[in-house]
C-alpha cells in the first residue's frame, strides 16, 4: 500500500483559461503521459468555474458542496454532493460555483458510468 495526499496543500492552480478560482490534486498521472484515465480532486473556490474543452468521456463526482453543471445544450444545471453527471466523448461542458465544491473528476478513453442502479432526477 502507498498513501499519499490530495489536501488543499499539494494541490496546484492550473493556468490557461479553462480553469478560474479552481485547485486541482491529481491522483493519478495524466493522459498524455500514457495513463489510460485520469482521476484529481478538483476544488472550486466560491466563484469558481471551470470551462471544458470537447474531451474524452468524464465523470463529475461531487463530494461536497453545490453548483451548476452544463453538457451540450449549454443550460445551466443545480448539482450538489452526492451527485455525478457523466459526460459523453467530445461533449462541452462547463461547472460552476457560487458557494465552493469540490469535485472528483474522471476522464479516459472507454470510460463509462455505472448503469446497474437509480439515475438521479434534476434538481429543479
Amino acid at each position: 500500500m502507498e498513501r499519499f495526499s490530495f489536501t488543499s496543500q499539494v494541490a496546484f492552480m492550473p493556468r490557461g483559461d479553462q480553469l478560474d478560482r479552481v485547485s486541482v490534486a491529481p491522483l493519478t498521472a495524466p493522459l498524455e503521459e500514457g495513463s489510460p484515465m485520469q482521476v484529481a480532486v478538483f476544488r472550486f473556490e466560491p466563484g469558481g468555474r471551470l470551462r471544458g474543452r470537447p474531451g474524452h468521456p468524464q465523470i463529475f463526482a461531487i463530494l461536497d458542496g453545490s453548483g451548476e453543471v452544463s453538457g451540450a445544450d449549454g443550460d445551466d444545471e443545480p448539482i450538489e454532493a452526492g451527485e455525478a453527471v457523466f459526460l459523453h466523448q467530445g461533449e462541452e461542458h462547463g461547472m460552476k460555483t457560487a458557494a465552493g465544491l469540490t469535485a472528483l473528476i474522471i476522464e479516459g478513453e472507454g470510460l463509462d458510468r455505472f448503469r446497474g442502479g437509480p439515475t438521479a432526477a434534476p434538481s429543479r
